[in-house]
C-alpha cells in the first residue's frame, strides 16, 4: 500500500510539475503578445503617459498631427501633436525605440534659402537623428509619387531638416534619396545653409557620396565649427 501511495505521489508531483510548465508557458506567450502589442508609449504634455500601439506612418508623415493610440486595455484614443511632449515609438524593422518630438517645421524642400519659407499648419513629428549645442538634426517621412508611363510609383522618403537654437521652426535641406540630383549639387546646400558662411569650408571637405551616405554629417560638422 505504501508503495502504491509514494507511486502516486511521484505521478501527481510530475502532472503539477508539468501542468505548471504549461502555465508558465502560456504566460509567456501572452505577455510576449502584449508587449508586441505595445510598440509606442505617449507622453502629454501634462505629464500623463499612455501606451499602445500605433499604426505604422500613421502619425509621422506629411503634414499628419492627429494620430489614433489603441491603449494597452484596448480602448482607443485620439491626439493631436500640439497634446503631445514626445512619442516612443518601437520601429520593428530596426529592432530599436525612436523618439519623435512635435516641432513647427517648414513644408516641402524648395524655398529652403528664404528666410520665411512656407510652414506646416501645425505642428509635425520629427526625430532628432543629431543633436547639437548649437544646431541640431532631424528627419521627416514624406510620400513621393513617381510617374512613369505605366502609371505611378509611390513610396516612403526620408527628409532631412535642421533647427539652430535661436529659430522657431526646423528647416528642410535634404531629401533622400531624390533631392538636390545632378550637377550643382553642392550650389544648392549653399544655398539652403545661407545663413552660415561656415558651410562653404564644410562643403570643401566632403564629398557628394559622404553628403548622401549621412546628410546629418552636414550639420554634425557645421555644430562643431560654431563652437
Amino acid at each position: 500500500v505504501m508503495k502504491k501511495m509514494y507511486i502516486c505521489k511521484i505521478k501527481l508531483n510530475l502532472k503539477c510539475t508539468s501542468m505548471k510548465k504549461w502555465i508558465l508557458m502560456l504566460l509567456a506567450l501572452v505577455l510576449c503578445g502584449v508587449t508586441q502589442a505595445q510598440n509606442a508609449e505617449v507622453t502629454l504634455n501634462n505629464g500623463t503617459i499612455v501606451k499602445g500601439d500605433i499604426g505604422k506612418f500613421s502619425f509621422n508623415v506629411d503634414n499628419y498631427h492627429e494620430f489614433r493610440i489603441k491603449k494597452t486595455d484596448g480602448e482607443k484614443a485620439d491626439f493631436a501633436s500640439t497634446d503631445v511632449k514626445e512619442i516612443k515609438y518601437y520601429n520593428k524593422k530596426a529592432g530599436e525605440w525612436e523618439n519623435w518630438i512635435p516641432m513647427v517645421a517648414q513644408m516641402g524642400l524648395s524655398m529652403s534659402y528664404k528666410e520665411n519659407p512656407k510652414l506646416y499648419k501645425n505642428p509635425v513629428f520629427l526625430q532628432p537623428v543629431y543633436e547639437g549645442k548649437n544646431i541640431s538634426a532631424y528627419i521627416h517621412y514624406i510620400s513621393t509619387a513617381t510617374h512613369v508611363k505605366s502609371g505611378s510609383i509611390y513610396r516612403m522618403a526620408i527628409m532631412f531638416y535642421y533647427k539652430a537654437k535661436n529659430e522657431d521652426f526646423a528647416r528642410t535641406y535634404y531629401l533622400k534619396d531624390n533631392s538636390i540630383a545632378g550637377i550643382g549639387q553642392k550650389t544648392v546646400l549653399k544655398m539652403y545653409f545661407k545663413g552660415y558662411p561656415q558651410i562653404k569650408e564644410i562643403l570643401k571637405g566632403l564629398s557628394m557620396k559622404e553628403i548622401r551616405k549621412d546628410p546629418a554629417i552636414l550639420v554634425k560638422k557645421l555644430d562643431e565649427a560654431l563652437k
